[in-house]
């Protein structure tokens, strides 16, 4: 077997046997891979800290016919306070469910691992709200995996910006009002221009300013039911963590 060593996030993590355990770990070399955690379930096992959910550790792995084995763990950052507050943590694992069904082995690693660990630090610190959080990685991850919205102007007349505008979840076009001409179906969400700068703002800025823009509470409101909703259409499933995240509010 081969060894290879790599930085990880833990996405998920779950018991196999008596006392070792599976956890799924976002990686900036390989996606996100399985790897086998020998004695992960004991207590004051050595690996305990750097295989714990939502920890960012450099794993040791021993690696062959497309399986990995954990030899050793070292944590780089923990994210504890994450414990500390329900509605994060509930955001953090819908999070982690949405990146391990579809991050999967992206070329785009190195970008999700950025947004995966800035979410997570400005979610376990608290310097951004869940919402505003929730907004920009749903849409951001979205870009990142090839599934970016065609926002830069309105398809038909070029308009760059209007009071207001025709988002279609479904085409991921965005219209000028005078030009969106189709039915609405549910699919459609008329938007002011600030929630277009928004939007805008998560799909292109770069990650120095990714986090650092504000809105009103009812254009938030709005933006969150976007991304929301453009994402579970997109990936075309729904996820248990997202109903129990918003279960809470």
């Amino acid at each position: 077997m081969d060894i290879i060593t790599v930085r990880g996030i833990v996405l998920r993590e779950f018991p196999v046997f008596e006392n070792d355990k599976y956890i799924h770990v976002l990686t900036q070399e390989y996606g996100v891979i399985e790897i086998l955690v020998k004695g992960g379930q004991k207590l004051g096992s050595k690996n305990a800290g750097g295989t714990q959910l939502f920890s960012y550790s450099r794993l040791s792995l021993r690696t062959g016919k497309g399986k990995y084995y954990l030899d050793s763990s070292e944590p780089i950052q923990l994210f504890y306070k994450l414990r500390e507050d329900l509605e994060r943590l509930s955001l953090a694992c819908y999070f982690a469910e949405v990146a391990c069904y579809a991050a999967g082995q992206h070329e785009q690693k190195e970008e999700m691992m950025r947004l995966f660990l800035n979410t997570l630090h400005f979610l376990s610190n608290g310097e951004r709200s869940c919402e505003l959080l929730k907004c920009i990685f749903e849409m951001r991850f979205m870009t990142v995996i090839g599934m970016m919205p065609d926002i830069v102007c309105c398809p038909v007349c070029m308009t760059y910006i209007s009071e207001s505008m025709c988002f279609d979840l479904r085409t991921s076009k965005l219209y000028c009002s005078s030009c969106y001409k189709a039915g609405f179906d549910g699919e459609q969400i008329v938007v002011s221009s600030s929630v277009v700068k928004a939007l805008r703002h998560i799909v292109f800025a770069d990650y120095d300013r990714l986090f650092n823009f504000r809105l009103s509470d009812k254009s938030l409101k709005l933006l969150g039911s976007l991304t929301e909703r453009y994402l579970l259409i997109h990936l075309g499933r729904e996820f248990k963590t997202l109903d129990f995240y918003n279960s809470l509010q």
